[in-house]
Order: structure tokens, then C-alpha cells, then sequence
């Protein structure tokens, strides 16, 4: 690691429209997370947040140093430059408690770790929500019995994800995988979801934080089914806003 983490803040909230919570929005990848916070602007309205990243402070050295070796868990998120990075989930730790400790320094009452993948982190100095078990919670309750289709970013992580919704739901799940972050991601999107919907899913859910409202649109354009972008679920969950 080389240099301190850059810091980014929202624009002050005037007094009358700011909530009492400052929340930490940190991302697994570098912020700003314009990709992010843009798509759900609507759902942040009054709400005061600042943003840090696990991977703030890393320089390409570093970044090489924490991709998956075979038989590592996968996670993928987007750096500051626009580009994507590969990250081991066992390594991700530490890096994400420093993420914390920054949010904590900069005032936040609350942290949402705007990740869908099961993360551990170390005591936190503050309360933490976390975007897997919001997002999950509130699409296991729009799917009902219905069948479910998942779209996640890597063939790798295609497993671990049918596993988890199985586990949550009682029942299997279709997955299939699309990256987000790739130039033709809308595309890849719409064909995933024309996949799972031949083989039978009656509704989709994207799960990842990288997946926008675009993306859920593309999904929905290729099936006719309603699809979920898990940024949208977890933010409306923790801030009371409709997705």
C-alpha cells in the first residue's frame, strides 16, 4: 500500500433536509463510486454520506498482490479509473476494516458495506449493515415462490451463489453470469436473463453491486420479467426509500 486513502464526500446537505445518520458507504474496490451513486441518487435524497474504499490506498503493486490464487474466493469491483479488479476474498479483511476505521474518522454513525458477496471484518467501531443480507433479505421476500433467477458477474462465483440462495430460499436457483463492469454489459445482461428464462425463472435479481438499474432494464427488455439490482434493494432497505 502506498500513500493515504483519498476521501470523498457528498455535497453538504442543507440543514433542514439532513438526516441525523451520516452514513459510510464503503465499496469492496476504490471510490469515487460515480457509477453507483448517481444510479441511486434518489434514494441517498437527504441523506448525509461519504464514501471510502477497501482499496483506496493500493497502488498496482498492490492491487496484483491480492487477486485470487486458485481456490480463493472471487469478489470483483470497480477502481476509480473505471476499470474492474479481481479480488481474493480471504484477503479482503483487513483492507475493508481500514475502510471502517475511515468512515468512523470521518463522523459516520452508521457503515453500509456495498458488497453482495459474504464478507468478515474485524470489531467495527461502528454499526455496520451489510448490502448481501439487506439486498437477499428484501429479494427473498419479491420472489416468494416463485421461481428465481440470479445473473452474478463471474463464472467462478456461479457456485457459491447457488449455494447461498438455496440456503436462504429452502429451494435451488437458476444463476447465470454477466460482468458488469465489461463495455457490452447491457448486452451480456439481456442475454443471461433470456437464459434463465427459458429455463424457467419467473423473476431475476442482479447480485452485484456493480449491476445498475440500466442493466435490471436490459434484463427485463430481453424476458418481460421484473429484475432487481441489488444496489437498489440494499440502499432502499437501510434508508427507507422506495426502490
Amino acid at each position: 500500500m502506498t500513500g493515504q486513502p483519498r476521501r470523498y464526500a457528498a455535497p453538504e446537505v442543507p440543514e433542514p433536509a439532513r438526516s441525523r445518520v451520516r452514513l459510510g458507504l464503503v465499496t469492496i474496490g476504490q471510490v469515487p463510486r460515480t457509477d453507483l451513486t448517481a444510479d441511486v441518487a434518489d434514494l441517498l435524497a437527504g441523506v448525509d454520506w461519504v464514501e471510502h474504499g477497501a482499496l483506496d490506498a493500493l497502488d498496482d503493486g498492490a492491487l496484483q498482490a491480492i487477486r485470487p490464487r486458485p481456490h480463493e474466493g472471487t469478489l470483483i469491483s470497480r477502481l476509480r479509473d473505471g476499470s474492474s479488479v479481481t479480488i481474493a476474498l480471504e484477503r479482503i479483511g483487513p483492507l475493508l476494516d481500514d475502510a471502517l476505521r475511515a468512515c468512523a474518522h470521518d463522523g459516520c454513525t452508521q457503515v453500509l458495506v456495498l458488497c453482495t458477496g459474504h464478507l468478515d471484518h474485524g470489531p467495527a467501531p461502528l454499526p455496520v449493515a451489510h448490502a448481501e443480507e439487506l439486498a437477499h433479505a428484501s429479494m427473498a421476500g419479491i420472489a416468494d415462490d416463485r421461481p428465481l433467477g440470479v445473473i452474478c458477474p463471474l463464472p467462478a462465483q456461479q457456485a457459491d451463489i447457488a449455494g447461498r440462495w438455496a440456503t436462504r430460499l429452502g429451494r435451488p436457483v437458476l444463476v447465470a453470469d454477466a460482468d458488469p463492469y465489461s463495455a457490452s454489459s447491457r448486452t451480456a445482461v439481456g442475454d443471461a436473463a433470456a437464459g434463465l428464462a427459458a429455463e424457467g425463472a419467473q423473476v431475476l435479481f442482479l447480485d452485484c453491486m456493480g449491476y445498475t438499474r440500466a442493466h435490471a432494464q436490459a434484463a427485463t427488455d430481453a424476458t418481460g420479467l421484473a429484475a432487481y439490482p441489488a444496489r437498489a434493494l440494499a440502499i432502499a432497505a437501510l434508508t427507507g426509500a422506495s426502490a
